[in-house]
């Protein structure tokens, strides 16, 4: 068994990908009952497998996060419409990952629309940070 790069899995749908992990858990699970008979396997078959699981994890986790984030910005950008100035200048700068969280003090005392742009500037911000897009996401 040869192994398989991510790159290869984000090319796949979720529906694949849970299939493919089924699967491995299948061979893994084979592999044990094998090895408490007392047949020789290769641990390394192993190993590989638990790793393959948790590429697949991976992928299926970052593209449930993005569908979120981009759910959450779909539902905050009408509520931020009748925003101040100072909070509608917030969310609409430019998102940057690499930049701390969007703070704001006091924010509890704020209007609701003030409230959602700067929740609306956070998750655009972690949008940015989570930017990758899988060709198997779209299909």
């Amino acid at each position: 068994m040869s192994i398989i790069k991510a790159q290869s899995l984000r090319e796949k749908t979720d529906q694949e990908l849970l299939d493919q992990m089924m699967l491995e858990k299948k061979r893994i699970f084979d592999a044990t009952m094998k090895s408490a008979t007392g047949e020789a396997i290769k641990p390394h078959q192993k190993r590989e497998g638990k790793r393959l699981i948790a590429r697949i994890r991976t992928i299926l986790r970052e593209r449930e996060v993005r569908r979120d984030l981009d759910k959450r910005i779909g539902e905050l950008t009408p509520k931020a419409q009748g925003a101040s100035p100072r909070f509608a200048k917030l969310a609409q700068r430019e998102a940057r990952p690499q930049l701390a969280r969007v703070r704001v003090r006091g924010a509890g005392a704020l209007p609701v629309a003030d409230r959602a742009c700067v929740a609306l500037a956070e998750a655009r911000r972690v949008r940015a940070a989570v930017n990758r897009e899988d060709v198997g996401e779209k299909r």
